[in-house]
């Protein structure tokens, strides 16, 4: 026969105390991905003068790595993708002219970074081409397919409208939906618009702030 031991209340609120501290994790409340460290301003964006007419080599050549054309429209840009650079994802909108940048590229950057300022995440609808996907505690749920098996790689962004069926959305329900992008840099021509610093999406963006330094170096 087994016999009962008694539990004090002290004890059982210990338990009850470790189960609820279980669920909040479970429900993704310590997402530290989403943190901005010291309580500092969550964006930062940058207007560089420059009357130097930058090309998407120009971009390339400090270490950008392309992946795909952006999905949305973006009127008078002459190129628009998204990549990699220092392992985070980075944005360029190229423009025929610096005044293009700073008038539809700006638009555009505001639009692709814009936050809900009650929870941080993107307005509802086809608005923000690049979303990072963000379950329990920052994990990464979906399969991006380059089309080459051996450069397939995981990560959390969703095309809007996308009908492949690695598409997070395909996987399973995208809750929250966040801005891929939050701080941008206008230098010259071109728009860059960049991930937080190891993908935590509000920290800063060393990328956008060095952008102008690595393009044009002493």
């Amino acid at each position: 026969m087994v016999r009962a031991k008694n539990v004090s209340k002290a004890q059982l609120f210990a338990v009850f105390a470790i189960v609820i501290a279980l669920v909040a994790i479970a429900c993704g409340s310590d997402d530290t991905s989403l943190v901005a460290s010291g309580g500092e301003e969550t964006q930062r964006i940058r207007m560089i003068e420059s009357t130097q007419i930058f090309t998407e080599d120009d971009v390339k050549a400090i270490g950008w790595k392309a992946q795909k054309d952006f999905v949305l429209d973006y009127p008078g840009a002459t190129t628009f993708k998204w990549g990699y650079l220092n392992q985070t994802e980075v944005g360029i909108l190229i423009y025929d002219s610096a005044e293009d940048a700073k008038t539809l590229g700006v638009t555009a950057a505001a639009d692709q970074t814009f936050r809900r300022e009650s929870d941080n995440q993107a307005r509802d609808g086809d608005f923000t081409d690049r979303i990072s996907c963000r379950f329990a505690v920052g994990s990464r749920a979906t399969k991006a397919d380059t089309g080459f098996k051996s450069k397939s790689f995981y990560a959390s962004y969703l095309e809007p409208n996308s009908d492949r069926p690695d598409d997070a959305s395909q996987v399973r329900g995208c809750t929250t939906r966040y801005p891929t992008y939050n701080d941008y840099t206008v230098i010259g021509n071109v728009v860059f618009m960049c991930e937080g610093d190891e993908s935590r999406l509000l920290e800063p963006s060393t990328n956008c702030e060095k952008v102008a330094e690595w393009l044009n170096p002493s």
